[in-house]
C-alpha cells in the first residue's frame, strides 16, 4: 500500500490505560492489533462498500484509522454481547478523544423499543463530538461557516471538501444526557458570530422528535452567539 495512506505517526501512541479503564484497554488492544498488521486499509468488503457509499476515499479512511474489528472482540469492546451483530468496523481516535469510539454494526437491527440500531458504543460512555483530521486554521476561523453534521461519515465527507466540520452522534448528540447545553467539546471551537450549517438527516421535517431536537440545538447555538442554518437533504426511503 502506498505510504501516503499510512496512518499518521501522531496517532500511534498508547492510550492511558490506567486513566481510561477497561474501555481504554479494549480499544488499545484493537488499535494495537490493527497497527501490528501494518495499519492502512483494513476493512471487510461489506464495511468498505458501506463507507464508499458515503464517497469517502481510502486516504480518509486510513488517516482516521477506521478498520474492521474481529467479531470475537466486539463483546470486549462494548462490555456486552450484542448477539444480533455479525461484524463491525470501529470509528475512534483520532476523530474522537479520550478513548471514545463507536462501532458500525452489521447487520443493523431493531431494539426492544422498535428503533433501528446502526451503531453501538460501550454502556455509560456518554457523548462526544467527532472532529475529523482537517486544517485547524479553518476549523478555528469564526469567519468560515462550521458544518455540524449528523454522523461521522457526513463530517468526514465535508472535511474531504475542505469544509470545517464536526459531527454530532444523532440529532440529540449535541448535549450531555439530561441537560440542554452544548457538549464541552464545543468550547474549543469558536462559535460566536459564526454561521453554523446544520447538516441533519432528511427526516427533520417528517419526524416530530428530530424537528424538535434540531430546533432546540439551534436555539442553544443562538444563545452562544452563533447563526445556525439548516441544510436540507432529501429524505430517502431504503
Amino acid at each position: 500500500m502506498n505510504s501516503s495512506l499510512d496512518a499518521p505517526a501522531a496517532y500511534h501512541g498508547a492510550l492511558d490505560r490506567n486513566l481510561l479503564g477497561a474501555r481504554g484497554r479494549a480499544l488499545q488492544s484493537a488499535l494495537t492489533s490493527y497497527l501490528a498488521l501494518g495499519g492502512g486499509l483494513r476493512l471487510h468488503p461489506e464495511h468498505l462498500e458501506d463507507l464508499r457509499r458515503s464517497n469517502l476515499t481510502d486516504e480518509t479512511l486510513v488517516r482516521h484509522q477506521i478498520f474492521s474489528v474481529s467479531p470475537g472482540d466486539i463483546p470486549c469492546l462494548l462490555g456486552f454481547d450484542p448477539r444480533q451483530v455479525r461484524s463491525a468496523y470501529l470509528i475512534g481516535p483520532p476523530g474522537f478523544s479520550d478513548a471514545f469510539f463507536r462501532l458500525k454494526v452489521f447487520p443493523s437491527f431493531m431494539d426492544r423499543d422498535g428503533n433501528l440500531v446502526k451503531y453501538l458504543q460501550p454502556t455509560g460512555s456518554g457523548m462526544r463530538l467527532y472532529v475529523p483530521v482537517q486544517d485547524r486554521d479553518l476549523l478555528l476561523d469564526p469567519t468560515k461557516p462550521l458544518w455540524v453534521c449528523e454522523g461521522e461519515k457526513k463530517a468526514l465527507c465535508a472535511a474531504q471538501l475542505r469544509l470545517p466540520a464536526v459531527a454530532i452522534l444523532g440529532v440529540e448528540g449535541w448535549h450531555p444526557g439530561g441537560r440542554r447545553e452544548l457538549l464541552g467539546d464545543f468550547d474549543a471551537i469558536p462559535l460566536e458570530g459564526r454561521v453554523i450549517e446544520l447538516a441533519i438527516d432528511g427526516d427533520v421535517f417528517s419526524n416530530r422528535n428530530v424537528n424538535r431536537a434540531t430546533r432546540q440545538f439551534a436555539d442553544v447555538l443562538r444563545v452562544r452567539g452563533a447563526h445556525p442554518r439548516l441544510v436540507c437533504f432529501p429524505e430517502i426511503t431504503p
